[in-house]
């Protein structure tokens, strides 16, 4: 608890905002820049212009700038008039533009000396991001947003977006008994992922592709140029309006100018094998084709004593990408993209519920033989076209998503014949004093998605002027099929799995839960953003965003048989949203920034497969954030020092959670009516000296539900009902004692929001005889979190966390490779990554641990 936290992160970033040292100011310069090949632009505006701009050896002459004009810095006008190709101008370290290759893009860590007599030191490197629609620079973004290059991924050993937790500010992913990955930002994220129908809080694209199922986050993250992270409610810029923040992968893109690509292996502990290979063909000067793959792959992290040989914490990924590029002119370009993308594993090792045959958090006892397959596939076409006012851009997209599951339920060995677990003290009011039934849950998912999505963005004048206006348009099916079945006369033999009509439950006592749904979810909406220049330091900003969403579910639930009948019912819902975002910014210099925003969210409404009249609603309603963030961007000391702030209210109302029933198969989504979010965050790069650079991400948290509702902590009423359920007791006295366990949130905390998050990387780079080394040690640390909103001290509070990661990279001079270690979690601490107690089920909780130590060695070649 972080007492009187909200008064001073404000008063103090507030303090911070306002004192900005005004910095020596370059000034701006009106530019215009024609359509010209890349080389006649070098020569002229080195000449013009007094500077250095270095561009890449090969065939710049096949290579055309985009017209631009407008008040920018020189460099930011040659990223817009080379946005559409695979080229990136950077400040090298003597102030010098190098143009580049995003997949060798030098940085203020590059091995680039300097070449001027006055031996100027090495500066933070300029990051440039799309998040906004349009090319600019990070520090002049009105928004606190995060970007992770490609190079840094492999550092970080970032395999998938999962892996990114706690390495950026506010950011915790985890996931429900390891099938559903569930992502939040700063607090926002999603509490019902057992509902397939819920939309993520925190929108993920790829290349801008609204990605509309959760388990496109499970992907594997390979020929990457950056990760744009942008934090808060917005949806007047992305097409899917978010409550949290969005994700936006951007990936590499084809090359007209040459051809060539890389190959990588990697190996490591645990039968760690990976291999990764990009070749782009530049067909013609207007032509290109980009084709990537992707092996991951280890025998599992954890063993299963229950079954010889079946590992659990396995990986078994495939990747395969294709990209066609076609430019017919200067204005114009498509591309058409398609990725596909495999897993086929055991799964995870979920330790928890009674499994005590060993202590070992690597050791797990399932007696199911366990399985996760996931098959996803996406593919997307995109047109940009440079119009003489706009720039107008286009995607639609087909994504697909097919998961199958198989999960021991009781997380054990045990079976109705063994002794219970744990002694019986008293009344039997706990599941473990009563011997533990075999229950194995099956579940399936099939979702269709299209997407839409077209945007006009202002072209750069000499007004300053910037718009953004779209339409975006969703349509989502989602398939599920859950079969649950557990031991019900306690006989101590295998469960019966056979569904059969028409009375299942009079066929086959063993079936807990049957439950079949299909789901139809539309989103259509209009949005539109606009920044004035009230002069040349201070803009506003303004967006406004309709949204009409639309479900229709069919639901089949309990006595289900085999074609989905009977069809139990029908729920569906309209709504009509409009929100918005009203910032402003002030320019102190050329070095410092600060804005205000505030800004509205809305997460859409869904159905439960059930309803019960106390605690959750056949229909709950749609989440709401309303957003207050005042933020600080600056480069101190001769810019080797960056500090970026945020501090941030949320007001939120209608939070979504799960809640029980009264009766035993009653679950579902319900409502808190207020909860507030509030907390600081803090990024820093700094050169420490001219090759020990510093980064630190932290972010300090609190929350708090002023206005609950009674809830059902499904665990609790499991455990005071066992007893009754055994001996048969009426489901009137069950039912009453099950509603006795209901307790009123209001005053709890939210669920998976740190009091402190805290990740700090050292690098250093020694330049020897014949290459570079570079070498970074990182280390990261996590508070203790309530899993729940029931905050639970036994089954909700996941302990603290920490963790050192070591990576060492050796660049020889002059060659086309180089070769990498990396270690993870250096001291094989057995951390809790993710916990989860069953929504259904008998409410078992259970653990998924971070991976152990882990040791590769990578090797990459250009070609």
């Amino acid at each position: 608890m972080l007492p009187d936290f909200r008064p001073r992160i404000l008063f103090a970033s507030l303090a911070l905002a306002l004192s900005n040292p005004v910095l020596a100011e370059s000034p701006r310069l009106q530019l215009d820049i024609a359509a010209q090949p890349l080389n006649e632009a070098v020569a002229r505006l080195s000449r013009e212009y007094d500077v250095v701009i270095i561009s890449p050896a090969g065939s710049n002459m096949d290579i055309r700038l985009q017209p631009v004009s407008g008040n920018m810095t020189l460099a930011e006008a040659l990223n817009q008039a080379l946005s559409h190709t695979q080229l990136r101008a950077v400040k090298d370290d003597n102030g010098s533009i190098i143009i580049t290759t995003s997949e060798k893009q030098p940085s203020a860590r590059s091995t680039v000396k300097p070449t001027r007599p006055d031996g100027r030191q090495p500066r933070v490197e300029e990051v440039v991001v799309t998040a906004q629609k349009t090319v600019k620079n990070l520090q002049q973004v009105a928004a606190a947003v995060s970007s992770v290059s490609g190079n840094e991924l492999n550092s970080l050993n970032i395999g998938n977006p999962f892996d990114m937790s706690n390495k950026v500010p506010g950011l915790v992913v985890s996931s429900v008994q390891g099938y559903r990955p569930t992502i939040s930002i700063r607090g926002v994220g999603n509490e019902i992922p057992d509902n397939a129908g819920t939309k993520q809080a925190v929108a993920f694209h790829v290349d801008g592709v609204f990605m509309a199922n959760d388990y496109a986050l499970w992907a594997d993250l390979f020929d990457i140029d950056r990760i744009e992270i942008t934090r808060g409610p917005d949806g007047t810029l992305y097409g899917n309006s978010s409550t949290g923040g969005a994700l936006n992968v951007i990936t590499q893109k084809p090359d007209f100018t040459r051809s060539g690509g890389y190959a990588e292996l990697a190996l490591g502990t645990y039968q760690q094998q990976e291999f990764r290979g990009a070749f782009n063909m530049a067909v013609s000067p207007s032509v290109a084709i980009r084709l990537a793959a992707s092996h991951r792959e280890n025998k599992g992290y954890s063993k299963n004593l229950a079954i010889d040989g079946y590992r659990l914490d396995d990986r078994d990924n495939q990747t395969y990408k294709a990209q066609l590029s076609w430019q017919p002119n200067d204005q114009v370009s498509l591309l058409l993209q398609q990725q596909n993308f495999t897993s086929d594993t055991h799964g995870p090792a979920l330790k928890g519920g009674f499994d005590m045959i060993s202590d070992d958090p690597r050791e797990v006892s399932h007696d199911t033989a366990e399985f996760y397959k996931l098959d996803t596939s996406l593919t997307s076409l995109h047109l940009d076209w440079q119009l003489d006012v706009a720039n107008l851009n286009a995607v639609v997209s087909r994504q697909r998503y097919d998961m199958r599951r198989r999960l021991d339920f009781d997380r054990s060995s045990l079976t109705a014949n063994d002794p219970a677990p744990l002694p019986l003290t008293g009344e039997l009011d706990l599941l473990g004093e009563a011997p533990i039934p075999q229950f194995v849950g099956n579940l399936s998912q099939l979702d269709h998605s299209y997407t839409a999505e077209i945007n006009l963005t202002s072209a750069a004048d000499e007004s300053g002027i910037q718009w953004v206006i779209g339409a975006f348009y969703l349509d989502t099916e989602v398939f599920s099929n859950t079969r649950n079945f557990y031991d019900a006369d306690r006989d101590g033999n295998p469960v019966n799995e056979v569904v059969q009509g028409p009375n299942i439950f009079a066929n086959n006592a063993d079936i807990d839960f049957i439950n079949s749904d299909y789901r139809n979810f539309n989103s259509y909406a209009l949005f539109g953003q606009v920044t004035y220049p009230l002069s040349d330091k201070l803009n506003l900003t303004g967006g406004l965003r309709y949204t009409k969403n639309k479900f229709e579910d069919e639901r089949c639930s309990l006595n289900c048989v085999p074609d989905r009948s009977p069809i139990s019912s029908r729920p569906e819902d309209e709504t009509d949203n409009i929100t918005g975002k009203l910032a402003a910014d002030y320019q102190w210099s050329d070095t410092a920034m600060s804005y205000f925003s505030v800004a509205t969210g809305i997460k859409p409404a869904g159905s439960n497969s059930s309803s019960d009249t106390r605690f959750f609603p056949e229909v709950f309603d749609q989440e709401r954030v309303l957003s207050y963030e005042l933020g600080n961007k600056l480069d101190l000391w001769q810019q080797r020092l960056r500090i970026n702030t945020a501090v941030f209210f949320y007001d939120y109302k209608d939070y979504l959670f799960e809640s029980s029933g009264i009766g035993r198969f009653a679950s579902g989504a319900s409502n808190l009516p207020e909860a507030e979010i509030y907390g600081l965050e803090l990024e820093a790069n700094a050169f420490l000296t001219p090759s020990l650079t510093l980064d630190l991400n932290l972010s300090a948290m609190d929350s708090e539900i002023t206005e609950g509702r009674d809830a059902i902590d499904r665990a609790e009423a499991e455990n005071l009902s066992v007893g009754l359920i055994i001996s048969g007791a009426d489901t009137e006295v069950i039912n009453a004692v099950r509603e006795s366990t209901a307790i009123d949130l209001t005053g709890n905390k939210l669920a998976k929001i740190p009091d402190l998050t805290a990740n700090l990387r050292l690098t250093h780079e020694l330049a020897l005889g014949n290459g570079n080394l570079l070498s970074s040690l990182g280390f990261s640390y996590r508070s203790e979190y309530y899993s729940r909103v029931f905050n639970s001290p036994v089954r909700d509070k996941v302990p603290s966390s920490s963790r050192y990661d070591m990576n060492i990279r050796y660049q020889p001079d002059f060659a086309q490779w180089h070769v990498e270690l990396n270690v993870q979690n250096l001291f094989d601490k057995d951390d809790i990554a993710s916990r989860y107690t069953d929504t259904f089920g008998l409410g078992f909780t259970s653990d998924q641990y971070m991976a152990p130590r882990t040791v590769t060695v990578r090797g990459r070649y250009h070609f």
